[in-house]
């Protein structure tokens, strides 16, 4: 409504959790596969270049789809009316079903490299979305077009273990205090100031 323009796509991502299954380390993280091991000793396992394709120049064919948020929500209207419900209104959760061909494709990849991790199976699986901007790095940022609005967006998969720094550097902003970290890689502007677009160049 104010023609202000955040770059930002909404990834549908699946995971999965995994039986309890031999300790391969805390973290592993490859091209094909992300597992994170739990505290029950069982792994939490999705596809990591899900989300940074959409961001590159990756010729690599990805699926596509339209969920209602993309006839209905604010990305597909100009303008709405305060005095009546709102499209955040009308769509307050985002819950997609995990996709079962993803699942398959996940578990394919963990039993060509990870073979005894496959064979603890899948006990849950779950969906999501992964906001990412077309660099894979967040937003955190004065709209310098409209005095006192501020935006923390765009954490492209990361958001949840970069959460706190995150919200550090926006009260930095908001407060007019000193930035913890340097703000200027994460600024809006970089997106129409004609800076050139690395993915994860920080």
């Amino acid at each position: 409504m104010h023609a202000v323009s955040l770059p930002q796509a909404s990834v549908r991502q699946t995971a999965l959790r995994t039986g309890p299954a031999p300790d391969l380390g805390g973290a592993i993280y490859t091209s094909e596969c992300a597992l994170t091991r739990r505290i029950d000793g069982s792994y939490t396992i999705a596809m990591p270049d899900r989300f940074c394709r959409c961001s590159s120049n990756d010729a690599r064919p990805s699926r596509s789809a339209s969920g209602r948020s993309f006839f209905q929500g604010p990305e597909t209207l100009g303008r709405w009316h305060l005095d009546r419900p709102t499209p955040f209104e009308r769509i307050r959760v985002l819950d997609p079903a995990p996709d079962m061909r993803m699942m398959a494709t996940i578990m394919a990849r963990i039993k060509a490299l990870f073979p005894a991790v496959a064979d603890a199976g899948v006990v849950s699986s779950w969906g999501g979305y992964v906001d990412s901007t077309p660099d894979a790095i967040p937003v955190i940022s004065p709209v310098e077009s409209i005095g006192g609005v501020f935006v923390a967006a765009g954490c492209s998969g990361h958001g949840f273990g970069a959460g706190p720094g995150i919200g550090h550097l926006a009260a930095d902003l908001v407060a007019g205090d000193a930035a913890s970290v340097d703000p200027d890689p994460f600024r809006l502007s970089r997106f129409t100031d004609r800076s050139k677009i690395v993915i994860g160049a920080i």
